[in-house]
């Protein structure tokens, strides 16, 4: 799928109109030029969680191209996040707050942090709520569904405890992009968009580049 932004040269006759910009595509900064796109889609089923997630990159010509797409699902309840614990996943553009895997080494080229057993992202009402923190005698933080993927900027989630603006009380936590538990795939999520094959997530951790000031846009 292609989209061009390109004038038509004067004179070509035989030359296309160009096509306009996705809609999205004017939600994110000029100098983003990298994509992580979810939207409902009903090529793989036709529950409100049914999703697709889509890597756009953008051309030095202001070509947005799609790269590549994989079958994804968001919360149990849809779009339209509102509060804690409502099973939606929220709409709108986003940052990439980390990458994360529990392997050594960082997979690819953006910030990245670790995943270990007593990892967790509060969701308890507190200081620490929405923040990154490591909850001794935890055994849980490096399940396989959530070995690789990343933090969603969502609510001001923190990656330490008091440092950066406060998450709003209530307002929903810990919204990650991740991979999937053995024979779920498919399943629906708490609010979070899973990315049901392991490869796929792989792969759009060695794809995002920081330098390309990537966004995550949600059902736009």
């Amino acid at each position: 799928m292609l989209v061009s932004l390109s004038p038509v040269p004067a004179g070509a006759a035989t030359a296309e109109p160009p096509a306009e910009a996705p809609a999205w595509a004017r939600l994110v900064p000029d100098d983003t030029t990298q994509v992580v796109r979810t939207v409902s889609s009903r090529d793989y089923c036709r529950r409100v969680w049914c999703t697709v997630t889509q890597a756009w990159r953008k051309d030095a010509d202001g070509t947005w191209t799609l790269v590549r797409e994989a079958r994804s699902s968001i919360g149990s309840r849809g779009w339209g996040k509102r509060r804690e614990g409502d099973r939606r996943s929220p709409v709108g553009v986003y940052e990439i707050k980390v990458t994360f895997s529990t392997t050594r080494d960082n997979p690819g080229r953006m910030p990245w942090r670790r995943r270990l057993p007593t990892s967790n992202v509060s969701a308890a009402a507190g200081p620490s709520y929405n923040t990154w923190i490591e909850v001794r005698g935890a055994t849980s933080g490096d399940r396989p569904s959530m070995r690789s993927g990343w933090v969603l900027d969502f609510n001001h989630v923190r990656l330490r405890p008091g440092v950066g603006p406060r998450p709003v009380p209530g307002r929903g936590s810990g919204i990650f992009y991740h991979t999937s538990k053995p024979g779920h795939r498919w399943a629906p999520t708490a609010g979070c968009t899973q990315v049901g094959d392991p490869q796929e997530m792989r792969w759009l951790l060695r794809w995002l580049r920081p330098e390309a000031q990537p966004r995550v846009v949600q059902g736009r």
